[in-house]
């Protein structure tokens, strides 16, 4: 009788733990949206909608289901902002399906405004957080947790104190509203307050977002990045090659008595000035980098004085063929294990690429008439595989060890390129597929080289075809005013993710390299903003490997999950010892209750 007793005692405890793991698992999640409807006469007044969310136990699929139906952007959005706060926040979504709901009394104006709210309540079913419900969030949801601004704000503030809300949370740069240019700017914030008896307020990031809902800080710690010694030492060493080639260049130049025109003078001497500058401050990309453009002038005019004829061009570029040929088998062969070498390989993979792309070019495109851009293509070509070899000093880069096997290459390529295309599918709906089609040109490569098993080339470029994509959609509804701390906030976030790679002892160096070369770029806002995107997508690389990550570790303060294990643990122990109780001191035998006929 006793074995049975604890068998069920037993039991008991495995059913409460199987609870309190998966109590966030078939509830529902709510939040209130603001949108915007058109009426009659072309004019727009702001409209409430409800926001659902369930988790089912699935693989991280993402099910829709609006009322009226939404464009085909609010589809996209969603599993956008889902994707976003699974990364940002290193949570555990494969083991999950998400269906969100929405609800509307009427037609609303699709768009990705909605995006901040998902990711929003997704981050909060995910951890089972408290959170209020008389709090809105209307925003775009961009890389690196940035919030975006969006139209309509005013008549979306009036939608939610018609709502009951208390307090609407909108995006920065986002308070200030003008009806037409012959009308003054409001604030809105201020008219908010005076004029509708809600709180308004402007945040940067979805981490203020949560902060506001939850009463939870997250991500908030104090960091500053540290640059790995052993990157300072190669990139150093890259440096000095590439802007030790612009002195032989120049050296060659002067030797055979070569004249430049002056306007290729001063470009080389600013660009010289430029790298010398980024060696003081110790930013060796940029100024490898810079040394790199100059050789490619320099190298450009010395063909063109020289008066290099179209079959002297032509056979230097089939030699150098052959030897990229004979580099790519090499590489190929090149052992990697760690995110260094995986990352080496894909810039070096990268440069040779260029350097075929540019030769097909020249066979294809270019004839004897056009002189001029065969010594452009055949510069290029040269330094850009001189770059290539220069690159692989990182092969000897330490680093943590990945399982980076063909199997787990193949399928981080495949999700990456999923990611580029949906960012691609999305930003087209705004701008349309012509203007947007140099992502489209390095999706198909990246696909190309998937079908080839290339898989590091495939991943380097549909990394960029990502970031590009999100480069777009972040500048969308930024102005000249905004632009400047837009950046610094995205600038924050690489700096995060690096900071957090580098603490698990993966330092992201081509990430690193990015995040360099845009703060030099500062005063070209958007060129800085591009190289920040792919500093945010080739820093996290190691996502793409779960195998060897530890979910929610250490960027959030709290486990959920383990703090409900723990508490049905100690409560599974309270039942056992309170039943073991009572089964010494014995049961007494209670009467039975007759019910009796009246």
């Amino acid at each position: 009788m006793m074995t049975i007793k604890k068998g069920f005692l037993i039991t008991i405890i495995f059913v409460m733990l199987a609870i309190s793991v998966s109590a966030q698992v078939g509830q529902e999640y709510h939040l209130k949206l603001l949108a915007v409807q058109e009426e009659a006469g072309g004019k727009y007044t702001g409209s409430d909608a409800d926001l659902f969310l369930e988790l089912k136990e699935g693989s991280g699929r993402v099910f829709l289901d609006t009322f009226p139906l939404t464009k085909l952007d609010t589809q996209i959005s969603t599993r956008f902002a889902k994707d976003l706060a699974c990364n940002h926040f290193n949570l555990e979504c494969e083991k999950y399906d998400f269906i969100y709901t929405i609800k509307s009394k009427s037609n609303i104006i699709g768009g990705p405004s909605a995006g901040a709210a998902i990711t929003a309540l997704t981050t909060i079913a995910l951890l089972d957080l408290d959170y209020t419900k008389e709090i809105a969030i209307t925003g775009t949801i961009n890389s690196g947790g940035i919030i975006g601004p969006v139209g309509g704000v005013k008549e979306k503030l009036t939608a939610a104190a018609n709502a009951g809300l208390k307090k609407v949370l909108i995006a920065q740069g986002n308070r200030e509203f003008q009806e037409d240019e012959n009308q003054t700017k409001i604030d809105l914030i201020e008219y908010a307050k005076n004029n509708l008896s809600l709180e308004v307020v402007e945040v940067m990031g979805i981490d203020e977002v949560l902060l506001h809902l939850t009463g939870k800080e997250f991500n908030n710690k104090n960091f500053s990045i540290e640059e790995s010694k052993e990157y300072t030492k190669i990139m150093k060493g890259l440096q000095d090659v590439l802007c030790g080639r612009t002195e032989q260049i120049q050296e060659l130049i002067d030797s055979e008595n070569i004249k430049l025109s002056k306007e290729a003078i001063n470009q080389s001497v600013i660009k010289k000035e430029d790298a010398e500058k980024a060696s003081e401050d110790k930013d060796h990309y940029s100024a490898a980098s810079f040394c790199f453009g100059n050789n490619i002038l320099l190298k450009e005019q010395y063909y063109l004085e020289k008066e290099l004829s179209f079959e002297q061009t032509k056979q230097r570029l089939e030699v150098l063929g052959q030897k990229t040929t004979a580099l790519i088998q090499k590489i190929d062969k090149e052992k990697i294990e760690t995110i260094s070498d995986l990352q080496t390989l894909m810039v070096v993979k990268e440069r040779l690429n260029d350097v075929t792309e540019q030769i097909k070019t020249f066979n294809t495109e270019i004839t004897a008439k056009d002189l001029d851009q065969a010594h452009a293509i055949l510069a290029y070509s040269e330094e850009r595989f001189f770059s290539a070899l220069s690159w692989m000093q990182f092969f000897s880069m330490p680093g943590k060890k990945f399982v980076l096997d063909e199997e787990k290459l193949e399928q981080s390529c495949f999700k990456k390129i999923s990611e580029a295309e949906e960012r691609h599918q999305y930003v087209s709906l705004f701008l349309g597929q012509f203007t947007v089609k140099h992502i489209a040109e390095k999706i198909t490569l990246s696909k190309d080289s998937l079908a080839q098993k290339d898989y590091e080339l495939c991943l380097i470029k549909a990394s960029q075809a990502k970031a590009e994509a999100n480069a777009i959609l972040s500048s969308l509804g930024l102005s000249n005013e905004t632009l400047p701390k837009y950046l610094e906030s995205k600038t924050k976030a690489v700096e995060r993710i690096i900071y957090e790679n580098s603490a698990e002892g993966i330092f992201p160096i081509l990430g690193y390299s990015y995040y360099q070369y845009a703060n030099s770029l500062k005063e070209q806002e958007y060129t800085s903003l591009i190289y920040l995107e792919y500093a945010l997508e080739i820093s996290d690389l190691e996502i793409y490997f779960p195998e060897e990550k530890t979910f929610l570790k250490p960027k959030l303060r709290i486990n959920k999950e383990w703090l409900l294990i723990i508490e049905g643990f100690i409560l599974g122990i309270l039942v056992t010892l309170g039943l073991l109780l009572l089964c010494k001191v014995g049961f007494k035998k209670k009467p039975r209750l007759k019910f009796i006929k009246k």
